[in-house]
């Protein structure tokens, strides 16, 4: 059965340009199915053994982290939870989700499944893992609710009147909403190539841990500290099951359906096989940027550079990472698994994974190449087997963040990524120009307010004065500058978080005496890195509603460029079709071809130029056709491109642009930078390209 589908099997064949949707509340489908707690092989008791063996091991791991801590059983923090339920009670919302919670009760796999409703279905493979997590959270749980035996909340408040049967076991954690997180987890791991799965994956397992509260059955606090237990234990799990983890992945999205031997989790080096011959690459891109090939040369730039990079996980023992006895990250990360060292590093932000075992393994990902990709193209070298590849600044340094389980809407998530950037920005080891790549869901409108005026009534925004992620973009570029990409959707407006509508509520809350006292509540509050100097800072800006919105900040918006005939390097740039433009916009950068992913094959396309070499990881999960490659190529039908790849060039591009104005004794803040990048371009600005298309000539 593990090669069988449960249904239809689909693959996404481009990896590229996959964009978040703009939902704000997954309601998760109720149609009849048989339970899937069954779906697996004999083999696979197996894998349950296993776990069973390292449970006491995990929950070690959680006790010394304080995981999930002690509930409350009196007091007001009870009081206040129980009165929460009771207004849920009498909402007519509770009875709109009583379907959804009578179907979660015995079967939660089959909401995960639900969101290829529209593409087909799913592997088998994928089932028998998420049948494990579901298995492992329901044991997990269990643990603590007899460690803490919480009542459930109508035994303590007889006016909660449940509206499912209660289980007989305590309340503490949620059981359902140690299981749905932990799918959650898995989803982000296999399909690490589509954030917009990962976000509605994590989507579903918040409604299904709020189903439980509507139903009468859970504090709130039940649910919170079901999510923390699954967050804790997942990369031990990842450890466990590994073997189903490279399965799953290589059925989602392997391009051939040959096997995956690329299991265990030792230091990339040590396990690369010897690829087949393929097609030598070609970094036409870097050429056309005026690197390499009668440009700058490609071995130097970027040098006493740091350069943030707030995206998915990386490898960090690539070979392209390696520079002998130095490290474009940090040397001794690459050569320890050590949780200590790694808590430690300044230059490692995991805002998903804080508690685990193996902290390079909690840092990456066979599911997701794309923060590997990346960072490769800012500052990758040379290496056995990618002989030849530069990033655009081969000599800066690399500070990395990893937040693909932050993508779904959300106060909370957009309070840790702030949190991450701040401290990136204004920490111990702070960057000199930082690159927010992932594409976030925007907003939902009715949890920000949109202006700040004298006189208006804003009090049900106290707690939520304005977007933190936005304020802290904001706030960072007007000392480093920030880049954005574009996004790839095709449409005339920027993606979240790189649009000028999504800074005009902070715009107004920093510029209004309410909404700047309710900001520094915020900020104390959450403990965000934000001084009074940065709040002053921000609120002197003037007016973004005409002209180049960004103009008085760093925000560095940077789209794509593609060459106008793929098969001729040489031929002029133009803007790719998928590239989405709008007032924001500050350049363009080339990247891959605008694709077509229906149509057929092209036997032709291996001396193409279609898309931009990068670094890869091994197996299925990244963007190399050949899942033995370190490097994804610029022919065939597959590879790395985007915005993404456009926006990680452009950044160390402008980490050369900062070396250079350093050593001329020349401002490098963020408003400083975008600036020069827009007097040496030249161009008027236009909504669909900027101020023109980058080159490094044009900078230096």
């Amino acid at each position: 059965m593990d090669r069988d589908f449960i249904m239809t099997k689909t693959k996404t064949k481009t990896k590229t340009k996959t964009k978040t949707k703009t939902k704000t509340k997954t309601k998760t489908k109720t149609k009849s199915t048989a339970s899937l707690s069954g779906a697996w092989t004999v083999r696979d008791d197996r894998f349950r053994r296993a776990f069973y063996l390292r449970l006491p091991d995990i929950i070690a791991l959680l006790d010394f982290h304080d995981v999930p801590g002690t509930p409350d059983y009196d007091g007001d923090p009870v009081r206040e939870e129980l009165d929460a339920l009771l207004d849920m009670q009498a909402d007519p919302e509770r009875e709109e989700r009583r379907a959804e919670s009578e179907s979660e009760r015995g079967e939660i796999v089959q909401p995960f499944l639900d969101i290829f409703e529209d593409a087909g279905g799913a592997p088998a493979s994928l089932v028998r893992l998420l049948t494990q997590l579901e298995n492992a959270g329901t044991a997990l749980a269990s643990v603590y609710k007899e460690r803490f035996e919480r009542p459930r909340p109508h035994i303590v408040d007889h006016a909660i009147n449940p509206m499912i049967t209660v289980p007989n076991h305590g309340a503490y954690p949620s059981g359902h909403a140690t299981q749905s997180a932990l799918l959650a987890h898995g989803m982000a791991e296999v399909f690490g190539h589509d954030p917009g799965v990962v976000a509605e994956a994590f989507d579903v397992a918040q409604r299904i841990r709020e189903n439980r509260e509507w139903a009468g059955v859970h504090y709130a606090s039940d649910g919170t500290s079901g999510a923390a237990i699954a967050a804790a234990a997942f990369t031990d799990l990842r450890e466990v099951f590994d073997e189903l983890f490279v399965d799953a992945i290589a059925d989602v999205q392997a391009y051939d359906p040959g096997p995956s031997p690329y299991l265990g989790n030792g230091p990339t080096g040590s396990r690369v096989p010897v690829p087949p011959a393929s097609v030598p690459m070609d970094q036409w891109s870097l050429e056309r940027l005026g690197i390499g090939a009668g440009g700058v040369a490609p071995e130097t730039g970027g040098a006493g550079v740091l350069v943030g990079l707030v995206d998915a996980p990386v490898d960090v023992t690539h070979p392209v990472f390696e520079r002998g006895s130095d490290h474009a990250i940090d040397k001794a990360l690459a050569e320890t698994t050590d949780p200590a060292t790694w808590s430690n590093a300044t230059v490692i932000h995991n805002a998903d994974y804080t508690e685990f075992s193996d902290g390079r393994l909690a840092f990456s990902s066979k599911g997701n190449g794309h923060g590997t990709a990346m960072a490769g193209l800012i500052a990758g070298t040379p290496a056995p087997g990618i002989e030849g590849f530069y990033g655009t600044a081969p000599q800066a340094k690399l500070s990395l963040a990893r937040v693909t389980t932050r993508l779904a809407d959300g106060d909370e998530n957009r309070l840790d990524v702030a949190k991450v950037l701040l401290d990136m920005a204004f920490g111990p080891a702070p960057a000199d120009v930082i690159l927010v790549g992932p594409p976030f869901v925007r907003p939902d409108p009715a949890i920000y307010p949109t202006a700040w005026d004298q006189g208006l009534d804003n009090s049900d925004f106290a707690q939520t004065p304005c977007d933190p992620l936005a304020m802290a973009i904001l706030l960072a570029s007007l000392y480093v500058p920030v880049v954005i990409p574009s996004g790839n959707d095709g449409t005339s407006m920027i993606s979240y978080p790189g649009a000028p509508e999504d800074f005009a509520g902070v715009r107004s809350a920093l510029g209004d005496a309410a909404g700047l006292h309710w900001v520094r509540e915020m900020v104390a509050r959450e403990g965000l890195r934000v001084t009074e100097d940065m709040l002053e800072k921000a609120s002197e800006m003037g007016d973004a509603s005409t002209g180049d919105p960004f103009a008085d900040t760093g925000i560095i918006v940077v789209g794509s460029a593609k060459l106008s005939n793929p098969a001729n390097r040489l031929s002029p740039l133009e803007p790719a079709g998928y590239s989405q433009h709008g007032p924001g916009l500050c350049f363009l950068c080339p990247s891959d071809r605008d694709e077509d992913p229906s149509a057929p094959r092209d036997p032709a396309s291996k001396s193409k130029f279609n898309y931009v070499p990068a670094p890869d990881i091994l197996g299925h999960g990244g963007y190399a056709e050949e899942p033995s490659s370190l490097v994804s190529h610029q022919g065939g039908e597959f590879g790395f491109g985007g915005t993404s790849a456009a926006s990680a060039q452009a950044t160390g591009v402008i980490a050369r642009l900062i070396e250079a104005r350093r050593s001329a004794g020349q401002g490098v803040t963020g408003p400083e930078i975008r600036s020069a990048i827009a007097g040496a371009l030249g161009g008027p600005y236009e909504t669909d390209k900027g101020y023109g298309i980058l080159t490094v000539q044009a900078l230096l």
